[in-house]
C-alpha cells in the first residue's frame, strides 16, 4: 500500500466520492462511525469524553464521533473550537445533527472558555486539525493543544493524525503538537509517523480502512509503502507433504566472540524457528559447547579462532550466510570479513559488528554482493553514512545508499524502514518498546538468514522478516509486557507469529 502525501489523500477522497457513488457526507459518517467503533473498545461509557473540534473535516469527523458517542449513552462533551468563521458544508450538517442529541456543546471563542478542571481523568479526542495542515499552529488552536498537552487527561485519541503534525515529510512539524496515545488513521499511515523526532506524537496507529478507491490509491507516483501482516501473508510459501530438511535450504550464521556468544545462539535460534531446514553457527572455539549445549540442533564450526573470528572461511554457495552478532572488531575479525565478503557471491545477511568494520574499512562496500541485506540500528547506519540532521534527511540518504550498493538496507528503529535497490522504501508499524532489548537485532538477523535459506528473493526475505520479527515482539509484550521481556521472548513467539500470519493468507 502506498503512504500518500496530503496533497495526493485529499485527491483520492474527492475521486472516491466523485466515482463511487457516495457523498462526502457519507464518507465522512463512514470514518466518523469506524473511530467510534474502535472508542467503543477502549472507553467506558462512565468515563468522560471531551472531543475538540476544529472548523474543517477533520473536525467533522469528530463531530460525527461526539453524536455517534452521544447515542450509545457516553459522556460526552464537545468543544466546537471556532479558530475561523469559515466551515466546511459537511461539518455544518453534522454540528445540525449532533444538536439533536444528548451531547454537552460548546462553541469555544477564548481558552478561558474551556473548564480545565473536565480534562482531569478524561479521554480527549482530537480532531482539531486533519492531513491538510500546511502551516504552524498560532493562537487559540496552539493554547488547546497546550492545553491537552497540560491537563491531566486519561488518554488522547487523534483522528487521522495529531493536530500540529504535517501529514508529509518536509517542513512536518508545527511548534506545538498533541502528543496522542492512540491515533486512528485513515487509509494508511502518513510519512511523519516513522520520523524519529515525531514518532512519539502518534502513540499506538490503527490503520482505518474507509473504503477509498484502492485502483486511484495505487495509480499515484510515491515510492513510499506501508507494510502490514496482512499484505505480506500472501508471501508465505506453501510446504508439500513430499518434502525434507533440504528443500528449506542451509542457513550459516557467523557470529560470536568471547563474552559475546549468546550473540550467536540468538541468532542461530532465530534462524532454525524461521524455518530453515539445517543451520550452521560458524563460531570461535571457545563457544562451540555452549552452542550445543543450548541448541543441539545446530551445528558448529569451530576451526576459525579460539577467542574470535579469523582464518579464511571456504565459502560455498550450500549455505545463505548471516554474517556479524557479536563477532567483534578485531584486526585478524576484519580480515576475516574481507576473505569472506570477496569470495561470496550470493546475496548475505550483514549485521552488528560487520556493518562496524565495513564502517572502518569503506572499501569492503564495494564487495557486499548485489541484493545483500543490510540490518543497522541508527548508531550503526551513523557510522557507515555519518550524522544525518534529521529524519527526513536519514530516510533520503537509506534510499540512496540502498539504490547505491545495490542492496537492502533495513534502518531498525521504534519504526523500522526497508529501503531497496529500486529507491522505493517499505514502512512497517509493527513492534513494541519491550523490543528495546540487548539482542533484539541478532533475532532478526537470524530471521532473516532463516528466510534467505529457504530461497525466498531478498525482495521477499526483508518484507517478510521484519513482519515476523515485529509481530512476534507484540506477541511476546502481551505475555511478558514491556518491562520484562527479551530477546528470547521474542524467538518463543516466532511460531505464534507464523500462525497469526497464516490465517491473514487464508
Amino acid at each position: 500500500m502506498k503512504i500518500l502525501t496530503a496533497k495526493q489523500q485529499q485527491d483520492l477522497d474527492q475521486f472516491t466520492i466523485d466515482s463511487n457513488s457516495i457523498t462526502s457526507l457519507e464518507l465522512m459518517e463512514r470514518a466518523g462511525r469506524f473511530c467510534f467503533d474502535r472508542l467503543q473498545l477502549v472507553v467506558d461509557k462512565k468515563q468522560p469524553v471531551i472531543v475538540f473540534c476544529g472548523p474543517g473535516n477533520n473536525g467533522g469527523d469528530g463531530l460525527v464521533i461526539a453524536r455517534l458517542l452521544a447515542d450509545e449513552g457516553y459522556n460526552v462533551n464537545c468543544l466546537v473550537v471556532q479558530l475561523t468563521e469559515q466551515t466546511s458544508g459537511e461539518f455544518d450538517k453534522n454540528l445540525v445533527r449532533l444538536k439533536k442529541t444528548k451531547c454537552t456543546l460548546q462553541t469555544i471563542q477564548d481558552i478561558n472558555e474551556i473548564d480545565t478542571t473536565a480534562l482531569d481523568g478524561a479521554v480527549v479526542v482530537d480532531a482539531l486539525f486533519g492531513v491538510g495542515l500546511n502551516r504552524k499552529v498560532e493562537g487559540l488552536a496552539k493554547e488547546c493543544i497546550e492545553l491537552i498537552q497540560s491537563a491531566q487527561i486519561k488518554s488522547c485519541v487523534a483522528i487521522d493524525i495529531p493536530s500540529g503534525l504535517f501529514g508529509d515529510q518536509k517542513n512536518n512539524a508545527s511548534d506545538v503538537m498533541v502528543h496522542a496515545d492512540f491515533t486512528y488513521t485513515f487509509h494508511a499511515p502518513k510519512i511523519s509517523f516513522f520520523l524519529p523526532e515525531f514518532g512519539n506524537c502518534v502513540g499506538n496507529v490503527e490503520v482505518i480502512d474507509i473504503g477509498l478507491d484502492k485502483e486511484r490509491a495505487n495509480s499515484y507516483s510515491e515510492n513510499n509503502f506501508y507494510l502490514s501482516p496482512k499484505n505480506v501473508a500472501t508471501l508465505l510459501q506453501k510446504r508439500p507433504t513430499f518434502t525434507h530438511k533440504g528443500t528449506y535450504g542451509h542457513a550459516n550464521i557467523i557470529a560470536g566472540s568471547k563474552g559475546k556468544i549468546g550473540a550467536a545462539i540468538l541468532t542461530a535460534e532465530s534462524a532454525l524457528k524461521a524455518g530453515a531446514g539445517l543451520v550452521t553457527a560458524t563460531i570461535p572455539s571457545i563457544g562451540v559447547d555452549a552452542m550445543h549445549a543450548a541448541l543441539p540442533n545446530v551445528m558448529c564450526d569451530g576451526s576459525q579462532g579460539v577467542h574470535s573470528l579469523g582464518g579464511t572461511l571456504p565459502v560455498t554457495n550450500a549455505y545463505q550466510y548471516g554474517v556479524g552478532p557479536g563477532i567483534g572488531c578485531t584486526s585478524a575479525t576484519a580480515k576475516f570479513l574481507y576473505h569472506f565478503l570477496e569470495h561470496i557471491w550470493d546475496p548475505v545477511v550483514l549485521d552488528a559488528d560487520a556493518l562496524n568494520i565495513i564502517a572502518k574499512n569503506p572499501t569492503l562496500l564495494k564487495e557486499i554482493p548485489e541484493e545483500s541485506i543490510l540490518t543497522p540500528h541508527p548508531k550503526e547506519f551513523q557510522r557507515l553514512v555519518g550524522v544525518q540532521k534529521n529524519g527526513s534527511e536519514r530516510l533520503e540518504i537509506q534510499r540512496e545508499f540502498a539504490q547505491k550498493y545495490k542492496v537492502y538496507l533495513i534502518l531498525k528503529d521504534a519504526r523500522t524502514v526497508i529501503a531497496t535497490p529500486e529507491g522505493n522504501c517499505y514502512f512497517s508499524l509493527n513492534g513494541t518498546p519491550g523490543m528495546a532489548t540487548g539482542g533484539s537485532g541478532d533475532v532478526l538477523t537470524g530471521i532473516l538468514t532463516g528466510l534467505l535459506a529457504q530461497k525466498y528473493s531478498s525482495f521477499d526475505v526483508v518484507r517478510l522478516g521484519v513482519i515476523l520479527h515485529g509481530m512476534a515482539g507484540e506477541l511476546a509484550a502481551i505475555d511478558k509486557s514491556v518491562y520484562a521481556m527479551t530477546s528470547s521472548d521474542i524467538i518463543d513467539n516466532i511460531g505464534s507469529a507464523y500462525k497469526e500470519l497464516l490465517g491473514f493468507a487464508q
